[in-house]
């Protein structure tokens, strides 16, 4: 009996190919490869600058941003108000737009969030910024209870700033918002503590401030705060002679004169919309017939004296 149980004994047979050991480990790997190339990729990818900056609308603030004091901080980290939450609500959009980009779909537009001052606070404590640094008065807590006024309401610059800063400095232009108001003081000795130059000007400023403010219109407005109030209350009132009647006529002895003080105001196009006009050589012939079809064009530079005293030389009569 025992020798029959032992011939008759079950002996499991080998196992399925799909219920191997190493099958399950690939199924794992796989999976996780999947979720990685699906999830996990992009979702580091959408964190990176160079993502932020790949589209061709935010090329040139990516590159402000290579050159700020900032370089070092994400883009998340400002745009994104800080949170858990609002963290896996940024991502999950982002991912869906990378696929919906590989797709060819309809993506979910987004601007991107002015930062914050939460975002600035995360980093930065207000509590830790001297109302005095013995050069300039700017007690910043102050501003933010009288104004409610976030980081980014004056330092506009300090991750994107203009070609020619780092975005370190706060433009006058910023604070003259508030300071030219009547609730505000304009006296310069009251947030600038150090004294300053009495005359900063070059002695020929009035001959060439033009060029200077065509170049560099913000170096201006660092002081002069308002173009419409400083700027316009004088050059809404052009010399005399612009409202002579034949000052289209008599200009030139002006410009070679003085140059400078048409270029002051003007650019040289505008001098070439019309100086680019050239006579053919047989005008003296043709001229007349010019002239008869279009008075007008001729008038436009020449005045009708000097039309008239030429025929009278000649003994010309125009009917």
């Amino acid at each position: 009996m025992t020798e029959g149980r032992q011939r008759h004994r079950y002996v499991p047979g080998p196992r399925k190919w799909y219920r191997t050991t190493w099958f399950a480990s690939a199924v794992v790997v796989a999976f996780v490869a999947v979720v990685a190339a699906i999830v996990v990729i992009p979702v580091w990818a959408t964190d990176t600058p160079a993502y932020c900056s790949s589209c061709k609308a935010t090329e040139a603030a990516g590159q402000s941003w290579e050159r700020s004091l900032h370089s070092t901080v994400s883009c998340t980290k400002c745009h994104v108000p800080p949170g858990v939450v609002n963290a896996a609500e940024w991502r999950a959009r982002e991912l869906f737009n990378v696929w919906a980009d590989k797709l060819n779909v309809p993506q979910v537009a987004d601007r991107g969030q002015r930062p914050d001052s939460a975002n600035c606070l995360e980093c930065h404590s207000v509590d830790n910024i001297p109302a005095d640094n013995g050069v300039v008065r700017m007690p910043h807590q102050a501003h933010v209870d009288l104004r409610n006024l976030t980081c980014a309401d004056c330092h506009n610059q300090v991750a994107h700033p203009d070609a020619d800063n780092r975005g370190d400095e706060v433009a006058m232009a910023v604070c003259s918002m508030c300071h030219e108001q009547a609730t505000s003081t304009d006296q310069c000795e009251y947030c600038h503590l150090e004294k300053q130059q009495s005359d900063v000007h070059p002695q020929d400023y009035l001959e060439t401030h033009g060029q200077q403010a065509l170049a560099d219109p913000d170096s201006c407005l660092r002081c002069h705060h308002s173009k419409a109030s400083f700027c316009d209350a004088c050059h809404a009132n052009p010399t005399p002679d612009h409202f002579s009647g034949d000052w289209r006529y008599t200009h030139n002895k002006t410009a070679e004169k003085d140059p400078e003080g048409c270029t002051g105001c003007h650019e040289e196009s505008f001098c070439n919309e019309c100086h680019q006009v050239q006579h053919p050589d047989d005008w003296r012939e043709a001229h007349g017939g010019v002239a008869e079809k279009s008075e007008e064009a001729c008038l436009v530079c020449h005045p009708r004296s000097m039309c008239d005293r030429c025929h009278a030389q000649q003994g010309v009569t125009v009917q």
